[in-house]
Parts: C-alpha cells; sequence; structure tokens
C-alpha cells in the first residue's frame, strides 16, 4: 500500500528530496505524470512542480482545467482523455489541451485538489497514466483514496518545508496535516485513516466532511470503525494513538 511508503517522505528534510521520491514512489504504482499545480486565486501566479512540463508547452499553467473543473470541492475527478465524454460542458480549449497530453502519457488521470478556491493558493495533484479508460477503472480508481492519502502527506511535507506552517483557526482547517504512522493504525483503510486523524487534529465531524467531500453521516460510520478496529473510544485517546502522546 502507499500508505506504507508515507515514511519515507516524512523522514526527508528537503523539499526538492521530498518531490523526487513522491514521484518515484507514484511511477511505481503506474502513475508516471505527476504534476502539483498552486495558483493565487485570481491565477496570476501559478506555481508548477511536474514530470511532463511539455504538456504545458502551448497552454500556460494558469489555463490549465485542473484549476478551472477541479478545485471547487475536495471530491476526486477523474481526468485526461479517457474520461472526456464524462465532460461535455468543458470548452474547445480545454478539450484540445486534455488530447494533446496523450502524447506525453497522460491519457487517464486523478485530479486530487489539496485547497480549494478561496484559499490564498488553491490547487493540488493531477496524477496522469497513459492506461485506457478500462483498464485505469480496474487498477487505479479502486485505490483512488490511497492516492489521495499519499497526495495529502506529500503536499503537507512540501508546505512544512517551505513555509511556516499555520497554527490557528481557519488556517488550521486548511492546512492539510495528516498522522505519522502508527503501528495500531495499520488495520485501517486509507479513509478511515484520514477520518480519525482529521478529528484527532480537533476538527469536527461537519468540518472533516467538508474536506473529504463525504456527508457527516459517513464521517460518522468511518469513525465508528476506525474506533472498532482500533479499540479507540474517543477522541482524545485518538489524538494520543495518533500523535504518540
Amino acid at each position: 500500500m502507499l500508505y506504507d511508503r508515507c515514511a519515507e517522505i516524512e523522514a526527508l528534510s528537503d523539499a526538492d528530496a521530498v518531490w523526487r521520491r513522491a514521484i518515484d514512489i507514484l511511477a511505481d504504482e503506474g502513475i508516471p505524470v505527476v504534476m502539483h499545480l498552486a495558483s493565487a486565486p485570481d491565477r496570476s501566479d501559478v506555481r508548477v512542480m511536474t514530470t511532463t512540463p511539455e504538456i504545458h508547452a502551448a497552454v500556460p499553467p494558469a489555463d490549465d482545467p485542473f484549476l478551472e473543473h477541479c478545485c471547487s470541492s475536495y471530491r476526486i475527478t477523474h481526468t485526461g482523455a479517457a474520461f472526456l465524454d464524462d465532460y461535455p460542458y468543458l470548452p474547445d480549449i480545454a478539450r484540445d489541451f486534455i488530447k494533446a497530453a496523450v502524447s506525453h502519457g497522460f491519457r487517464s488521470g486523478l485530479g486530487i485538489p489539496m485547497r480549494l478556491e478561496g484559499s490564498p493558493r488553491f490547487g493540488g495533484f493531477n496524477l496522469g497514466s497513459p492506461l485506457d479508460r478500462v483498464a485505469f477503472e480496474a487498477q487505479i480508481i479502486p485505490r483512488e483514496e490511497e492516492f489521495r492519502l499519499f497526495c495529502l502527506v506529500v503536499h503537507r511535507r512540501l508546505e512544512e518545508l517551505s513555509t511556516p506552517p499555520p497554527v490557528e483557526g481557519e488556517d488550521l482547517f486548511r492546512h492539510l496535516l495528516l498522522s505519522p504512522p502508527a503501528s495500531r493504525l495499520d488495520a485501517l483503510s486509507p479513509r478511515e485513516r484520514e477520518v480519525l486523524y482529521l478529528q484527532a487534529r480537533g476538527l469536527s465531524r461537519k468540518e472533516v466532511a467538508r474536506m473529504c467531500g463525504i456527508s457527516p453521516h459517513t464521517v460518522a460510520e468511518y469513525t465508528a470503525n476506525a474506533y472498532r478496529k482500533t479499540g479507540i473510544r474517543n477522541r482524545a485517546e485518538a489524538a494520543r494513538v495518533v500523535f504518540g502522546a
């Protein structure tokens, strides 16, 4: 599982090393194309980390459809030409951009937002593969929550190594911090770990639901499953397990 490799990211102390290790790990998992885009609200300043700069040779990152269409909620978007028929509303310029990316190895992908529109900087990861739709749906989509969790760890580590982390209020909610490995959590699914960790950080179930793009009722179900599997009885104990206190 990708979660088992998060410790490799946590152990690194240089942002470039985090990026290099992350793209190597993702390539091992069938994702050779990795893009991380972070934009100012008006897209006047878009920072890009990418394995494939050729994709933006003709279309600037500010016009990347990922920023326009994939960052209004935390829902994972299935991206690439393999899924283009699912989005008939896309303008021709976006459709041409997506089709052109096939020649650079991006036929199918996962658009995973880290921060939403309205944040001081918004964006996230677009993970690409050369697989056709059938193969991608069979091999990658069943693991998309695992990929999301790994990307959250990478994103958090990149932010830690680049800027001081925010410490309170809404900034803390927006700062996507994920838990370090803990053996007691090994039995949990990626989504159960994510929900447990965010609540251990002090977020309410409504806030967790908003962040993860699921309902509060579903958050409650994941929490109950996590408590049952780990023997954790309450939020305070969850914090002790997650943070090793």
